[in-house]
């Protein structure tokens, strides 16, 4: 499906969002439009820091039907990744596009609730099953599958996404040659690191509630 195919008002409304996020862009999400067809809309999530999926660059893609925006678009990752809630073919699950979806909604909406995806996954809604039971009972192990396919499908940026800022400042000397005496400056930047937010919910989760059969929305 093409443009074309688009009824005015929802092809008005597309280009206007658009320009808005090209104007003030998300943080860690760059866009990648096509002027050719706006039916699918692509964009790169960088990892969110404190999560497996750290440093990674996770290209992600929007499908709007004609029936945009009473119809939420559906949303697949290209970029193949380990999480509850994202299938092994890339379908991502999440409320938001489903039963939870509303008119008022835009693509805005919808990639941040991509990104708060990687920060909180939901394991009782589930496309991946494996990452699911890793999540409610080995967080530990969960973590090491899904660094381990960030490590090999989402290390290299995608397109114009920013690299993330290295923390950790490389040494620096300055000289001054007043009275023939040198100066010399060294800087270090220690880099702490902090527990992560989602593991903290799971173990939460795991403690406050009884074991539950996952369920498949």
């Amino acid at each position: 499906m093409s443009s074309e195919n688009l009824p005015p008002d929802v092809i008005r409304r597309v280009l206007k969002e658009l320009k808005d996020l090209t104007s003030n862009p998300l943080e860690d999400i760059t866009l990648l439009p096509s002027e050719e067809d706006l039916t699918n809309i692509e964009a790169v999530v960088v990892g969110p820091a404190g999560t497996p999926y750290e440093n990674g660059y996770f290209k992600a893609k929007l499908i709007l039907s004609p029936d945009f925006p009473k119809v939420p678009p559906k949303a697949n990752f290209i970029t193949k990744i380990f999480h509850p809630n994202v299938s092994k073919k890339g379908e991502i699950c999440v409320n938001t596009l489903k039963k939870d979806w509303s008119e008022d909604l835009g693509i805005k909406h919808i990639l941040l609730t991509i990104k708060c995806l990687l920060i909180v996954p939901n394991a009782e809604s589930s496309l991946n099953e494996d990452a699911s039971r890793l999540l409610l009972e080995n967080y530990d192990d969960y973590c090491k599958q899904a660094k381990l396919f960030t490590s090999i499908h989402a290390s290299k940026p995608i397109g114009n996404a920013k690299e993330s800022t290295t923390t950790t400042a490389s040494p620096s000397t300055t000289t001054t040659s007043s009275d023939s005496t040198s100066t010399t400056t060294t800087t270090t930047t220690s880099t702490a690191t902090a527990s992560s937010p989602v593991k903290k919910k799971a173990e939460t989760a795991t403690k406050a509630q009884p074991k539950k059969s996952l369920k498949r929305l």
